[in-house]
């Protein structure tokens, strides 16, 4: 019986597969798969997942023309036959006891969410301090990436769920899937809990380029924002308009910071787009001080 289906979604990531391959098979729990959605890879991908499957036969291989890790996830989600759904990214890990402690929970309690505590994991291995956000639909509308995030491979979901709901990523919007997916996801009123004492997730944290970064992160949040305007409804388009005005914000200081306009365009033609920019301004007296911890803490004490 297999209990957890794994979802990797994998471009040009072969070099990390065999980590993340090896945290599966340390599990406790032995009854799962492990899909490998090789995204149009042009690297050795496909014969490292071969070679682990001959080796394994909870191991296997799905391939498909490039289309994004959205469309790589939607791709594993046809093929599951777990009870429940983990996702993993090809240069992340989980810890060994994760799925068996998730699977006890959900099956005791009967949950359709799970999600533990993560750390991050930097190029020499150092772990950071262990990580955990409480989890509503509002608080993943206003606060996701502004110290409520947390990683996709810290939740455990029940495939029925997943099913019931209809739940895919598509590919149609290819910034902040993760957000989207987790506004969908909790938005059902899924039953969930949390083990918020246990480090089930191991993010790895890629330290180089934070400058280009951060404004990238920027311009992928208010691209995402225009995407989601107009399928948000009532108190939850209110959320989005205040979290719209934390983003402004957060966009201001990071300018100033930097000394750099460099997404301003972008920017600009984005939140004009949004429909909610008056709302948005009215508002940023109160969110300043939702955001100013935040940019303290990540931003000048670095």
């Amino acid at each position: 019986m297999t209990k957890v289906s794994i979802i990797i979604p994998c471009y040009n990531q072969a070099a990390f597969l065999p980590k993340a391959i090896a945290c599966l098979q340390a599990q406790t729990l032995a009854e799962w798969e492990c899909i490998v959605v090789d995204d149009g890879s042009t690297d050795n991908t496909a014969e490292v997942v071969s070679n682990a499957a001959l080796k394994d036969a909870r191991i296997r291989l799905v391939q498909q023309l490039n289309g994004g890790s959205a469309s790589a996830r939607d791709k594993g989600l046809q093929e599951v036959r777990g009870e429940y759904i983990q996702f993993l990214d090809a240069d992340d890990t989980i810890a060994p006891e994760k799925l068996e402690r998730q699977v006890a929970q959900m099956d005791k309690d009967g949950l359709d969410i799970s999600y533990t505590a993560f750390c991050s994991e930097n190029a020499r291995g150092q772990r950071s301090k262990t990580t955990f956000a409480p989890l509503t639909i509002r608080r993943i509308l206003v606060l996701w990436g502004l110290g409520a995030s947390t990683p996709i491979h810290a939740f455990l979901y029940r495939t029925d769920f997943v099913c019931k709901n209809q739940l895919v990523f598509k590919s149609n919007c290819r910034y902040r899937e993760d957000w989207k997916w987790h506004i969908r996801c909790f938005a059902a009123q899924p039953k969930h809990a949390a083990l918020p004492d246990y480090c089930g997730a191991i993010y790895y944290q890629n330290e180089s380029g934070k400058t280009g970064s951060y404004i990238k992160m920027q311009e992928g949040n208010f691209a995402f924002m225009a995407y989601m305007a107009g399928r948000l409804k009532g108190w939850k388009e209110f959320l989005w308009s205040y979290r719209l005005s934390e983003e402004l914000w957060i966009w201001l200081l990071r300018m100033l910071k930097y000394r750099s306009t460099a997404s301003a365009k972008t920017i600009q033609h984005v939140v004009l787009r949004t429909g909610y920019l008056l709302g948005a301004i009215l508002l940023m007296p109160v969110s300043l001080f939702s955001v100013l911890g935040y940019f303290i803490k990540m931003y000048i004490k670095q």
